[in-house]
């Protein structure tokens, strides 16, 4: 993977083939090679009626986040990662610009992509934290990807 394809990850964050995504205007800080930062700028687009961060906007930092380290990690070629499940914690309100900043080392990666390399296929489990921007963990996203072939 080179730096044109990370710089198209990066883009397809907020420029991607889902229109929904696009609007929560998600920013990519970092998109490199087993790294991701992205951030939600909260603004008004993302406060409920009692003016903290939107549940499903928080979701959708913490899972386009997930699958966006997913293909930083192990390319688009392959793998193709799907939402198989999610368990979910709100630890306090979020306020702020959120921000989820996540990465693996070789060996994590290697481990956690073992199952779908033995079978062709499988579970891929990521847990990820949305922080605000002052560094205070707001939730916790605990996924179950479901990695499938790549369709060519």
């Amino acid at each position: 993977m080179d730096q044109e394809f990370f710089e198209g990850l990066a883009k397809s964050v907020n420029d991607g083939p889902t229109p929904y995504v696009n609007m929560a205007d998600l920013q990519a800080e970092v998109v490199e090679e087993r790294h991701v930062r992205l951030v939600l700028p909260v603004a008004e687009r993302h406060l409920n009626h009692v003016g903290i961060a939107y549940a499903g906007s928080e979701f959708v930092l913490a899972e386009i986040s997930g699958g966006t380290l997913f293909m930083a990690t192990y390319g688009t070629d392959t793998y193709v990662p799907i939402l198989k499940g999610v368990d979910i914690k709100f630890l306090k309100p979020g306020t702020k610009d959120l921000v989820v900043d996540i990465a693996l080392t070789e060996e994590e990666a290697a481990d956690k992509i073992k199952e779908v390399e033995e079978r062709g296929r499988g579970n891929y489990f990521l847990t990820v934290p949305v922080c605000d921007v002052d560094g205070e963990q707001v939730a916790q996203f605990d996924f179950n990807y479901y990695a499938l072939p790549a369709q060519k």
